[in-house]
């Protein structure tokens, strides 16, 4: 398993992550809970790693909520303090 995805996990599970309101909003528009994005975190995969932003390197994670049909995207960013920032949350159509 890659490190970056159990980075990630890890984070979810010592709670060292924070959801920004645009990932509030957007997870609100689609019906997903807190434990809808734990789950997609827990069983998914990173599917892309996006480096070019200045604000530092975005990880992609896909996976399936609680229902285990809704597959959702999650994208995260690690700050300096090395807790993660959910950037986005959103329903693949």
């Amino acid at each position: 398993m890659p490190l970056d995805i159990r980075r990630i996990r890890q984070a979810f599970r010592e709670g060292q992550y924070y959801y920004s309101i645009h990932a509030l909003e957007e997870m609100d528009e689609d019906g997903l809970t807190f434990a809808d994005v734990e789950q997609a975190v827990m069983s998914g995969a990173i599917v892309a790693i996006l480096t070019e932003d200045p604000r530092g390197t975005r990880f992609v994670v896909r996976g399936v909520t609680l229902d285990e049909e809704t597959e959702v995207e999650i994208v995260c960013r690690f700050l300096p303090s090395s807790s993660l920032r959910i950037i986005r949350v959103y329903a693949i159509e």
